[in-house]
């Protein structure tokens, strides 16, 4: 009998002793939480949707779908029409959009040999010719 007693303890110890602990975990919604992303604020998306325009223009210049007449080039013609032909119309005496034509009343014109003075724009129509 003393035998059994020791055997049992000391299966007991063995069971008990080598058992591992099981990592803990946070439970599911505290595991959701922490995986949330904060929420964008409006001038956040506002910058990534610029940053987004900036590439989708350079991307629009190298397929020579953007040729825009001013400095830093319109936002409007990306928005509105997909591609810019402000550049190649000015040359030929044509309207620009809206905002080119800003942008040359304020000295921002890009294109040689034009003066503010002789660029047009429709406050009806802007149409891109290709």
């Amino acid at each position: 009998m003393k035998h059994f007693v020791i055997v049992l303890a000391v299966g007991i110890l063995l069971v008990f002793g080598c058992r591992k602990e099981e990592p803990k975990t946070l439970p599911e919604k505290h595991e959701a939480i922490a995986q949330k992303e904060e929420p964008k604020t409006g001038a956040m998306l506002i910058a990534e949707g610029k940053e987004k325009l900036t590439e989708a223009k350079k991307k629009l210049a190298q397929e020579d779908k953007y040729d825009c007449c001013i400095e830093d080039d319109c936002d409007y013609c990306a928005l509105h029409e997909g591609s810019c032909s402000c550049a190649s119309d000015l040359k030929k005496g044509d309207h620009v959009c809206l905002e080119c034509y800003a942008g040359w009343q304020q000295g921002k014109g890009d294109v040689p040999n034009i003066k503010k003075e002789n660029v047009t724009t429709s406050l009806l129509k802007h149409e891109h010719h290709h």
